[in-house]
């Protein structure tokens, strides 16, 4: 009896295991599916009219740029800033590159919690499978993503060192 129920025991494991690799190995598969998801949902603003009619029309920043790269123009929108949630397919922020042309081509969003709705000390949120970061200087919980402009250090990375100010007003 103990042989056959140690074997079961083996068989029960075997399974957990298997269940486990391919949980973790579907999260990346997920990720992609939001993210290509995300894509679709801000694909018509690449035209900022657009963005601002649609709720994102107010610009918080200049134009951001530092020695690891630059953002560009944050426009926010604030019913989804304060709303308290994180939804995938609706960020809270667009960020917008400024051109030599004088438009402004969306480059990334930017999910954003303030520490009001949630404290620097809790657990992070997770957002597209990736955890949201705290900015002490902002005081938010924040990730960009890169959707619309290649960046080498990442597509969750911060800053992006092919995005430019130079053609900021």
């Amino acid at each position: 009896m103990r042989h056959e129920s140690s074997g079961m025991h083996a068989q029960i494991m075997r399974i957990g295991i298997v269940l486990i690799v391919v949980a973790f190995a579907s999260l990346p598969a997920f990720a992609d599916s939001q993210i290509a998801a995300l894509r679709r949902a801000t694909a018509l603003f690449q035209r900022i009219d657009v963005a601002m009619a649609a709720g994102w029309s107010d610009e918080i920043t200049g134009c951001l740029e530092s020695p690891a790269g630059g953002m560009g123009y944050h426009y926010v929108n604030f019913d989804l800033l304060l709303d308290d949630q994180v939804d995938p397919l609706r960020p809270e922020a667009i960020i917008y590159e400024p051109q030599k042309n004088g438009r402004l081509r969306l480059v990334a969003v930017e999910y954003v919690i303030p520490e009001a709705f949630l404290p620097s000390t809790a657990e992070p949120p997770v957002v597209l499978g990736r955890e949201m970061h705290f900015d002490e200087d902002e005081g938010v919980w924040e990730l960009h993503v890169w959707l619309w402009r290649h960046n080498p250090d990442g597509m969750f990375a911060d800053w992006n060192p092919q995005v430019s100010c130079q053609y900021a007003d």
